[in-house]
Parts: structure tokens; sequence; C-alpha cells
């Protein structure tokens, strides 16, 4: 009985510190975040053998959107993470021969890995880096009713589906159970961008005679993206 008695002692003593311990391993399983997103795009400029077009598209290179992903945490620590970011910028230019249009819309597809604490409780600041790999779609669309005085092309509009990849993180600040804020995501964006024909010289270049495909070469970007918003649990 006196041995029962200070069992019983025990178990009531060490109780709190085992709820304690308990709690402290819970973590949050899913994880949502959407925000504004802006990116400084590594733009065609110097790129081709035409003065005109890297001089207009060297205009283009701070593009706004969208950031959303998703995360199912199987860790504490670690977690499997989607990311999907849109981003996009609309210019004018006018040139002695004529004036016009260019569209630019970037998507990154990406998933990996994300480190953070994911502890439903602890401190209220939670860094975290992650580490993302798929592709990234770009569009260029150049329109103008004197294209070819202009640029001395057919047409200029690319459609390119591209290895990506984004390195980087950021500050995540605890609300309350269910949110955070995160103030602040930085990535490295590397998108291998390949060669793609955007239409017909018009006029020879020194590196091309006239009828021969417009190419625009592949080359390797490097993009920065800044992102904030929220994050729900």
């Amino acid at each position: 009985m006196k041995h029962l008695l200070i069992l019983a002692a025990l178990m009531v003593v060490m109780a709190p510190a085992a709820a304690h311990a308990q709690s402290s391993d819970e973590y949050v399983k899913f994880e949502f975040f959407g925000g504004y997103s802006y990116t400084h795009f590594d733009n065609l400029s110097g790129d081709t053998d035409i003065v005109a077009v890297n001089e207009v598209l060297s205009q283009k290179n701070s593009l706004n959107g969208f950031n959303v992903a998703a995360n199912y945490n199987f860790h504490r620590y670690v977690g499997a993470k989607f990311d999907y970011s849109y981003h996009f910028r609309e210019d004018e230019f006018s040139r002695p021969a004529g004036s016009g249009t260019v569209d630019t819309n970037l998507h990154n597809i990406l998933g990996g890995i994300q480190v953070k604490d994911n502890s439903t409780e602890g401190s209220r600041f939670k860094p975290f880096a992650h580490a993302l790999l798929g592709v990234a779609v770009q569009k260029l669309d150049v329109e103008s009713p004197q294209l070819g005085p202009v640029f001395g092309v057919s047409s200029l509009s690319a459609n390119e589906t591209s290895f990506a990849m984004a390195f980087g993180g950021g500050l995540d600040i605890k609300l309350n159970k269910h949110f955070e804020i995160r103030a602040v995501q930085a990535d490295w964006n590397i998108i291998q961008r390949g060669d793609q024909q955007v239409g017909i010289l018009l006029v020879p270049t020194p590196h091309a005679a006239a009828g021969t495909p417009f190419v625009l070469p592949g080359k390797g970007q490097d993009n920065l993206r800044l992102s904030f918003g929220i994050v729900i649990h």
C-alpha cells in the first residue's frame, strides 16, 4: 500500500511535466500561404543582335504578382512544399519607326522541402528555409502595327517552358493558433531558358541573313523573388 501511495504521488508530480512534453511535440501538419509577390526579372537585354529589341526588352525588369504555397509537415521541422507564383508586366514603347506594347508573364510551378519549427508552441518568430525545383513558363508578346519597321522581324512572341529552381527563406510571425504573418520571403529563382524561335528576320543582322529564323538564345536567368502575406494553419 505504501508503495502504491508513493507511485501515485510521483504520478501527480510528474503529470504536468509529461503533459508539457507531449504538447511540445505537437506540430502543425498543414500550412497554406498566400500574398503579394515581386520579381526582379533577368530580362532579355543584350541577348539578340537587334539593338532595338535589346533596348525595348531591357526596360522590363520589375514584375508584380502573387505567390501561394501549401505545406504538408511530416516532421516538426520538415515538410513537403508546393509553391506557385505568377508575375506580370505590361509596358508601352515608342521608337522613331513606331510604338507598341510589351506583355511579359512568368509562372513558377515548384515543389520541394521546407525547414521550419512547426511546433504549436514555442517562439513567436519562426524563420524558415526551402529548396524548390520545377518548371517556369515564360510568355513574351511584343505587339505593334509597325513591328517590321521597328524591329526588323515578322513577329516577337515567345512561350517557353523551362527548368526552374528557387532557394531561399524568410520569417513568419505567429499571431494566434491559426494565423501567421509572413513578414518577408526572399528567393533566388534560377531559370534555365532554352533557345526559342519567335519570328523571321526581315533585315540581316551581323550573324544572320534576312529570311532566317529569329531566335531568342537560351541562357541561365537569375531572378530575385520577394513575397509577403498571410499563413493559415
